[in-house]
């Protein structure tokens, strides 16, 4: 934008540098040479009388409409890599935090099956088997800890900050809202998208430079004051004006390529406009599919596995499992229990998607 407000800088001005011309004339007959040299000068003042200036203003002006749309773009991507980041590291988060709640289990499963064994009731291999399990788990707790730690130096990138800057992340990754009526997100996204106020600011600036170069046309004049004197002739003074005749058109190229780029811009905002709707048709889609997902998992899925758990547990310290039915249901609801974060880190994704197609829904 600083840059584009450099642009506006003089651009109203009218009158250009003035000229000054001097010469020297000696007596090439009717005196000497050098010694009755006489003299000439002339003082010149450009100036444009047509609408050139207050068109190249007006230029300046839609080229910082440019660049304000283009900031808009930019605060928009980067609002959406760091939303996009912060769910990621909840979403870690989430699974460092499923993972100890599952280690618990197993750790109170590899208890069970040590009194177990020295009560008796079972061998070796009930133990073995369950610590087995309890170290896989301990591997997969170790790696969602790494995962976490990466995405949130991501985060910090984004943000600017040093690498061993503390974050607290304090928003919650809750189960996100439904989302709105599709005709009034796409009313929303038709009104707010940036890359539509872009598109058509970028219209505005090359109607501005064809009107610009068409003032240009308009030729420019020159006011002079000037001095003819020689010892062997009287002394002549000059006051005049001239004017700049446009014979050769040199802007001819630049309208016509003006012109195009026009075309060419309204072209793609109709495109635009019309890839907007489908856009957003596709993301509430995506969305709401995510949504649908993530609430089988935690309505459905996630209860009955752990309500196996809990009744094979129960079964197998009466003597009715062994411990790979117990093994099996507690990798069960390890598995559900991914799976839901997944699907809510999806999820909400897809609602950050949704939001940056919008151009701003939340």
């Amino acid at each position: 934008m600083a840059e584009a407000e450099a642009q506006r800088t003089a651009a109203g001005l009218r009158f250009d540098n003035p000229r000054l011309t001097v010469e020297g004339r000696p007596a090439v007959t009717g005196g000497r040479f050098l010694g009755d040299m006489g003299y000439g000068g002339t003082f010149e003042v450009p100036f444009d009388v047509g609408g050139a200036p207050p068109a190249r203003a007006r230029e300046a002006e839609r080229g910082i409409d440019v660049a304000k749309a283009d900031v808009d773009v930019e605060r928009r991507r980067a609002r959406r890599e760091v939303w996009s980041a912060y769910v990621r590291v909840r979403a870690s988060e989430r699974r460092v935090e499923e993972i100890q709640s599952v280690l618990r289990i197993a750790e109170r499963i590899v208890q069970a099956s040590a009194r177990r064994a020295a009560a008796g009731a079972a061998g070796d291999v009930d133990e073995m088997a369950a610590r087995s399990e309890l170290a896989v788990l301990q591997g997969l707790a170790e790696s969602a800890a790494r995962q976490r730690e990466s995405q949130l130096m991501e985060l910090r990138g984004l943000l600017d900050l040093d690498a061993g800057r503390r974050l607290d992340l304090v928003t919650p990754l809750a189960e996100p809202a439904p989302a709105a009526a599709e005709a009034d997100l796409i009313s929303r996204a038709l009104s707010r998208r940036p890359e539509l106020a872009r598109s058509r600011a970028r219209v505005a600036q090359l109607v501005a430079t064809d009107a610009r170069l068409a003032q240009e046309l308009f030729p420019r004049l020159s006011v002079y004051l000037g001095v003819d004197a020689a010892p062997v002739s009287p002394i002549f003074g000059q006051l005049g004006l001239s004017v700049e005749l446009p014979v050769a058109q040199r802007n001819q190229r630049a309208r016509a390529v003006a012109q195009r780029q026009r075309t060419t811009e309204e072209t793609l905002t109709a495109l635009l406009l019309r890839q907007i709707v489908r856009d957003v048709s596709a993301a509430r889609s995506a969305y709401e599919g995510r949504r649908r997902e993530l609430d089988i998992l935690s309505r459905t899925a996630l209860p009955a596995a752990e309500r196996t758990l809990e009744l094979v547990e129960l079964g197998w310290i009466a003597g009715r499992f062994d411990i790979f039915r117990v093994t099996t249901a507690a990798r069960d609801v390890a598995r559900v229990r991914a799976l839901r974060i997944d699907a809510l880190e999806a999820a909400w994704l897809e609602h950050v998607a949704l939001d940056y197609t919008v151009g701003g829904a939340s």
